[in-house]
């Protein structure tokens, strides 16, 4: 079944490499400031799709659907155009990998907003986004579902608990951890995975906010903690950093890192024993080959 193919990757392959980052790519394509990234899907696909081909001529494994923001257009009251954006999306990608056996992730990112009683919306209206896509995403047929960028324990399991029921594929999740090793609501790494694993996600990790060597500490301790244990295999675990620190410059934002220095750093967490990896914010398909070239060497 098409919605197993990212288990049987795993399965068969010693490390899947996901693609790099698509909102820094299409802001350096020329993304104009009023718009989204998700926007782009339906004013410029084009754009969307060479960014795509690049990563797949790369050789990445999966590309991801540029929906990250969809949930946070769903909570602002534009679930039409959001929905939309979705499945052009989600369509931008499958002609991008047709005729290869590149996978489609369709990515749902957190709402941006405080949850809860005190908070800004509730968890259960957030819930509600996040199986309006997870549904939508089903019908478009992408290959499974992946959180990322979550800070926020309970919204990460919101998400998944809506995503696995509403559509039915593997739901794999990355949070995200600064370099104090805790997410910026708190949760620790032992508290993610083994929630993540009780909810049902197929894989878990970390992306987003720190570059290659920052991310080390944190992805070895989900690797230790996402091990096979009685009864229960172990976790596959994907790591997603940034280009290193982003540095301000003429008021735009640049990542200095270059395709090299991006793999060395990547060739410490293969070294851990992970399953999958890829690059966040201002990673290029640039380093996507770097990696591929250093994957299929070791």
């Amino acid at each position: 079944m098409s919605e197993q193919k990212i288990i049987q990757l795993f399965k068969n392959k010693k490390v899947v490499l996901f693609d790099s980052a698509m909102g820094t790519a299409l802001l350096a394509a020329g993304q104009p400031a009023s718009s989204t990234s998700e926007q782009m899907n339906m004013w410029e696909p084009d754009k969307v799709r060479m960014i795509h081909e690049q990563n797949i001529k790369a050789g990445c494994d999966v590309i991801t659907a540029n929906t990250f923001g969809v949930t946070q257009m769903i909570l602002r009251g534009e679930k039409q155009s959001a929905l939309r954006s979705l499945r052009d999306g989600i369509k931008i990608a499958q002609r991008a990998a047709g005729g290869t056996d590149t996978l489609v992730c369709f990515n749902i990112g957190p709402t941006g907003a405080l949850l809860g009683s005190l908070g800004d919306v509730s968890y259960e209206t957030a819930e509600e986004a996040f199986a309006a896509q997870a549904e939508a995403a089903k019908s478009s047929g992408a290959d499974f579902v992946l959180l990322e960028t979550f800070g926020d324990l309970e919204e990460f399991l919101r998400a998944a608990r809506a995503a696995i029921a509403a559509s039915g594929m593997p739901v794999l999740g990355t949070m995200t951890f600064g370099e104090s090793g805790r997410s910026y609501m708190g949760a620790t790494p032992e508290d993610y995975v083994e929630a993540a694993r009780a909810e049902g996600v197929q894989a878990v990790g970390a992306n987003c906010s720190v570059g290659p060597d920052e991310i080390l500490p944190v992805i070895s301790k989900i690797v230790e903690l996402a091990a096979a244990r009685q009864g229960e295999p172990a976790l596959p675990v994907i790591a997603q950093p940034n280009a290193g620190q982003p540095v301000c410059i003429d008021g735009k934002t640049h990542y200095d890192m270059t395709p090299a220095a991006f793999a060395y750093g990547v060739k410490k967490l293969l070294d851990l024993g992970i399953s999958g990896i890829g690059g966040c914010c201002g990673t290029t398909p640039a380093m996507i080959s770097n990696v591929r070239g250093m994957i299929d060497r070791s």
